[in-house]
């Protein structure tokens, strides 16, 4: 999911919490308030009770990453990301390049997330009176360079008149084969009691980059961050080795750790304890962040890491390539309530509440 540059670092802080929000949403039709997920939610109840649905076709439906389907030469990935000018970037800051690469990076990042292949790209554009066509040719060489160092290619789409800058990405893939030799995926709702809950990569680096891009800071610590926001690089090989290697359960880091896991946590309908101490965080976070640094690395979102939960003896028969990348950072530590439940730990053993919510692009 590609969040606002925009507004991500000016959002309420007090963002109700979204489980209690679908709840609301699914139980109240003048409800105006309506959350992201709440919405999502509401559309896939609808989606399931529809006559022309054929439920065999559906692997994995609405509320993944990615929806699995099966066609009659294989299980299909497919997964579409929408951007909106004003929204979730800034056409005045003409960096083409880099909204072109994120855009595509926001895709592939939900393929990775099945541990799956990207295949082909489908684009459509919204045209506003006036566009500089430089501006498109930029745009796709960021999006065909993203493809091209991670997989995936553009094969198509359509373009509109409209009164504001927009694109519509929808991307395929296929699933990696596991140690068998057969199709698998990685799927949220499969966490079971007992996992570890692991991390790839540090986190917080785009949101402090987002930051520092804002605030006009110059430092090189600050630049590092900065690339990271506009350069986020999926996890696609990784999340193929999960599969091979066993791993059943993971999504991607899009939206903010805590948040994202709070999503887990209710497809699984487990309870997950995180510990603060184990979160990775760059050098040049806390440098430039101090005591904050953490806040961002739990909430700050879009830093297209990959979380995923594992049985402890699958975890320690990882290759020794993936365990480099990985981070153990809490536990699968119960069944939990309709909705899921995450506890974050600190460095005493409290229990610790993030001062940020993660990101709902309804709530902002």
């Amino acid at each position: 999911m590609f969040r606002s540059i925009l507004v991500s670092c000016q959002r309420n802080s007090q963002i109700p919490n979204i489980i209690s929000e679908m709840t609301e949403t699914t139980q109240t039709n003048d409800d105006t308030n309506m959350s992201e997920f709440g919405l999502i939610a509401r559309l896939a109840e609808s989606t399931a009770s529809s006559d022309t649905v054929d439920s065999q076709s559906v692997l994995v439906g609405i509320g993944d990453d990615a929806a699995v389907v099966s066609t009659p030469s294989g299980p299909m990935l497919l997964t579409t990301d929408a951007i909106v000018d004003g929204v979730h970037f800034r056409s005045v800051d003409e960096r083409w390049f880099d909204v072109g690469w994120k855009c595509a990076v926001s895709n592939l990042s939900d393929i990775a997330a099945m541990g799956g292949v990207p295949d082909h790209a489908l684009v459509t554009l919204g045209v506003p009176q006036g566009a500089s066509i430089e501006t498109y040719d930029e745009f796709y060489s960021g999006m065909n360079r993203a493809f091209e160092k991670f997989g995936g290619q553009v094969v198509g789409g359509d373009v509109v008149s409209s009164p504001t800058m927009f694109v519509n990405l929808a991307l395929t893939g296929h699933p990696s084969l596991d140690a068998a030799g057969n199709s698998a995926w990685l799927e949220r709702s499969a966490a079971q009691v007992n996992d570890l809950v692991c991390v790839t990569g540090p986190l917080g680096g785009s949101a402090g980059g987002l930051e520092i891009l804002l605030s006009g800071d110059s430092n090189p610590s600050g630049q590092i961050l900065i690339e990271r926001h506009y350069r986020p690089r999926p996890r696609i090989r990784l999340g193929s080795q999960l599969v091979e290697a066993g791993v059943v359960c993971a999504m991607d880091i899009s939206d903010g750790l805590v948040g994202d896991i709070e999503k887990l946590a209710s497809a699984s309908s487990v309870e997950i304890t995180i510990e603060i101490p184990r979160i990775p965080i760059t050098s040049e976070l806390v440098f430039m962040f101090g005591n904050s640094a953490i806040e961002l690395a739990l909430s700050g979102g879009e830093d297209y890491e990959l979380v995923f939960t594992a049985p402890q003896s699958v975890v320690e028969n990882l290759s020794g390539e993936v365990k480099q990348e990985i981070s153990v950072i809490g536990r699968v530590s119960g069944e939990g309530p309709t909705g899921g439940k995450v506890v974050v730990i600190d460095e005493n053993g409290e229990t610790y509440q993030p001062i940020r919510k993660g990101w709902d692009h309804l709530n902002v």
